[in-house]
């Protein structure tokens, strides 16, 4: 054996799990921000070719996709980017502020100016992307908004729990709040928020969280009822 071959360096192939979580994570992002559409047909073939792996991960991302609401399958007919359905809004936002607000009991105690004041910048950031008329860093910032709370708690079960769930309203957030600043009030809650914590006024700063979430559920609803849902088989595009 030469002395190269001793010496090479074996490299370790990426494993499939890792393959399929990548897809899982691409074809999440792209069904969020609206980049795949409602009812959008979903062709493994196609998306294996475009994320440039071989179907089986695809197939397996697709499963998982499918678990969380996200895309829906007809046996043998179809696999589609899950319609927008504004009734999924009334059982899963109580959920998630349910859970977020145990993350705010458990985070209280260690809630300092320093937090108070991340908090704060967040919420100008919210501010001035919503100005700029820039939805998508608009949610993100309010994601990481209320992400904070359940960072400071130190509860682990929380976050995975609450990802799951918001990666479904996230993409109705989008959809519906492509609208006029009538109905933008983020702002204003979260500074009820921020000035019950300065207060150290934990049942009220409970009160204004929950709020907060019911306003996103109520300006769904409103929203909604304007709009049309046709028949998912005349959508399919």
């Amino acid at each position: 054996m030469s002395e190269n071959s001793k010496n090479k360096v074996k490299i370790k192939k990426i494993s499939r799990t890792f393959v399929k979580d990548e897809a899982y994570n691409l074809l999440a992002q792209r069904i969020i921000n609206g980049e795949l559409k409602p009812c959008e047909r979903l062709r493994v073939q196609e998306l294996s070719d475009d994320l440039g792996i071989s179907r089986t991960p695809v197939r397996e991302a697709l499963l998982q996709l499918e678990s969380e609401g996200l895309v829906m399958t007809k046996a043998n007919r179809w696999t589609i980017v899950a319609p927008i359905n504004p009734c999924e809004a009334k059982d899963i936002y109580p959920i998630i502020y349910s859970l977020e607000e145990l993350a705010l009991i458990e985070a209280f105690d260690k809630i300092d100016e320093k937090f108070i004041e991340k908090i704060q910048d967040i919420n100008e950031d919210i501010s001035y992307f919503h100005r700029k008329k820039d939805q998508l860093k608009t949610i993100k910032k309010d994601n990481e908004f209320h992400d904070a709370f359940i960072e400071l708690s130190g509860n682990a079960e929380i976050k995975p729990i609450i990802d799951k769930l918001k990666r479904r309203v996230e993409r109705m957030e989008i959809y519906f709040f492509e609208t006029g600043d009538e109905n933008f009030t983020t702002y204003k809650e979260h500074m009820n928020i921020i000035n019950a914590l300065k207060e150290k006024n934990l049942d009220k700063a409970r009160k204004f969280l929950v709020e907060n979430w019911k306003s996103t559920i109520h300006t769904i609803n409103k929203l909604s009822k304007d709009l049309e849902f046709e028949n998912i088989e005349d959508q399919i595009k």
